[in-house]
């Protein structure tokens, strides 16, 4: 009988006699030791590989890093966990140290920016990691010797399953080539102002002439209505003269912007009927507004030549009619290289002729002007560029041959309240009493400006005192006269201006107003804000400085009871 299967799977290993036992035993060591041997190549060969692969990373890093350095450029790796940064020895110099420092956070980073520049630094962090990368330029004061310098950051953000864990990238210090480009900016709209000078000359002359003829025809007896006409050219003359230089000014970002809270829908339908008159009759005019529109800071007066200029662009474009459309909405949390935060977005757009792509690409430039000659300056849109950039928003544009062009200007929204037109005062005749608002000292050293200028605080309440220089002016209020403002002229002969006046009138008697004009504000204004003194812009009208009068002594706490 044959044992069953279950039996056969338990029976002994076959009977083997020793020498084959023995050799049995050195072939399985022989074969071990091979396969020891292949492991320990392997493992010699995977070690050698990952070596070199450190060693070859390590030498791209150098070389890298060195490349930074000779570049100027430090790097950064903000880790999101922890806001803790890791930078190379180079970002630390950038930032004005001579070592790299123990420790350094975001904190580390902001604290360094001016406190005009931090929040924009913040937002681009912050925003990073949505977006992915991070690219702001702004100005730090840097620690070695509190020197203000510009500094670009740009990196890009890292994720792990989705989730932004670092941002890595360079820094770089661009304040040599921001003042190189500013120079050679400067000197272009120098060469440009040059080239201009012709046409300026002559609309100035123009205007001259007009004021010239009127006052030798109000000069003799004549019918009061034709002076009343005269009188009115003017007037116009002046005010096209004040616009021309606020267009150059505002060009060359010296004008001075007056920016408060404004309602974009007001303020549009309230130029309804200069749009209207400026616009030819072949030229539909159309309005729209979005619901709860934002509330923009900003000038007004410059916000409507801006929008008048563009009226008038859009209707040359069109010289057989068409369309000129101004629309106003809401643009919220943008993000991108020039804008972040709210804004009101403002869209002039007409149904022209459009522009070719070698035009757009100059449309901005000062002075460059498809129209004939005589019919534009080219200021325009440069004017619109530099508004915008200096209330803190953007204007870009966009055309197409054939169907017309969009121009965009971006507002930053404010969260003010505009004044409402009964708010504000309607009547600009000045209010005089039999009593006198107060003593004035006049400080003006040209005499044609100053008597004119006599004319208007007399005609004001006030009684005026005229001296021709600051160290006119001193004496007067040394002599112990009883002066309640001080009204001076920035620019004089002499050595001392404007604000050094107000500075030493400060010193001498702290509880005299001051109040300063000038034609060209802008060092003058710096300073005067600068030292807390207020400045009334030239040209300026009689209700302007009545209220401007009025502020300084209300600021000084000298405002009297006229009985």
């Amino acid at each position: 009988m044959k044992d069953p299967p279950s039996r056969q799977a338990h029976d002994p290993v076959e009977k083997l006699t020793r020498a084959q036992l023995i050799k049995r035993l050195q072939e399985a060591e022989a074969a071990l030791g091979t396969t020891q041997a292949r492991g320990a190549g392997d493992l010699r060969t995977a070690n050698a590989r990952l070596a070199k692969e450190i060693e070859d990373r390590a030498r791209a890093e150098g070389d890298f890093q060195l490349a930074l350095d000779a570049a100027g450029m430090g790097s950064w790796e903000l880790f999101l966990a922890t806001d803790a940064i890791r930078r190379s020895l180079r970002h630390d110099q950038i930032f004005g140290y001579g070592e790299l420092q123990s420790s350094w956070d975001l904190n580390t980073t902001l604290e360094h920016f001016l406190d005009e520049d931090r929040p924009l630094v913040r937002q681009a962090f912050a925003q990073a990691e949505l977006c992915g990368s991070v690219d702001v330029e702004a100005r730090i004061r840097r620690a070695s010797d509190r020197e203000i310098r510009w500094l670009p950051f740009s990196g890009q953000t890292f994720y792990t399953e989705e989730t932004p864990t670092r941002i890595a990238g360079v820094v770089t210090d661009v304040t040599h080539r921001r003042a190189v480009e500013e120079r050679l900016h400067q000197a272009q709209k120098i060469e440009a102002i040059g080239q201009l000078t012709g046409g300026v000359a002559h609309d100035f002359n123009n205007l001259l002439q007009v004021i010239s003829g009127g006052l030798q025809i109000m000069g003799r007896p004549g019918d009061p209505a034709g002076r009343e006409r005269v009188f009115t050219a003017m007037k116009q003359a002046v005010e096209r003269g004040a616009s021309l230089c606020r267009q150059l000014l505002a060009f060359a970002r010296r004008q001075p912007l007056r920016p408060e809270a404004v309602d974009l829908k007001r303020l549009i339908l309230g130029m309804r009927e200069l749009l209207d008159r400026s616009l030819r009759g072949d030229v539909q005019f159309k309005c729209e507004f979005a619901e709860r529109l934002w509330p923009v800071e900003v000038d007004p007066g410059e916000l409507e030549l801006v929008i008048l200029n563009l009226a008038v662009n859009a209707r040359d474009a069109m010289p057989t009619g068409g369309v000129v459309t101004i629309s106003a909405h809401n643009a919220p949390a943008l993000a991108d290289h020039e804008l972040a935060g709210d804004f009101a977005r403002l869209d002039i757009s007409d149904t022209g002729m459009g522009m070719e792509a070698d035009v757009l690409a100059h449309a901005f430039e000062p002075f460059f002007t498809t129209k004939e000659v005589g019919k534009g300056s080219g200021l325009g849109l440069a004017q619109t560029h530099g508004f915008a950039r200096a209330s803190k928003g953007a204007v870009r544009i966009e055309s197409t041959v054939g169907h017309g062009t969009k121009v965009s200007v971006f507002l930053p929204r404010t969260l003010k309240t505009p004044a409402r037109p009964d708010d504000l005062a309607v009547d600009g005749t000045p209010e005089t009493t039999g009593a006198s608002a107060g003593q004035v000292l006049l400080v003006e050293d040209d005499d044609e400006v100053a008597a004119l200028t006599v004319e208007m605080i007399n005609e004001l309440g006030y009684d005026t005192t005229r001296v021709a220089s600051a160290e006119a002016a001193l004496g007067a209020l040394a002599d112990k006269r009883e002066i309640d403002i001080v009204f001076s002229d920035v620019m004089m002969p002499g050595r001392m201006n404007g604000v050094e006046l107000a500075q030493e009138i400060r010193r001498r008697r702290p509880n005299l107003p001051v109040l300063l004009t000038s034609g060209y504000a802008e060092a003058a204004s710096r300073s005067a804000t600068v030292h807390q003194i207020k400045i009334i812009p030239k040209p300026y009208r009689m209700d302007e400085l009545r209220e401007a009068l009025a502020a300084v002594r209300q600021d000084a706490g000298r405002v009297p009871t006229l009985e």
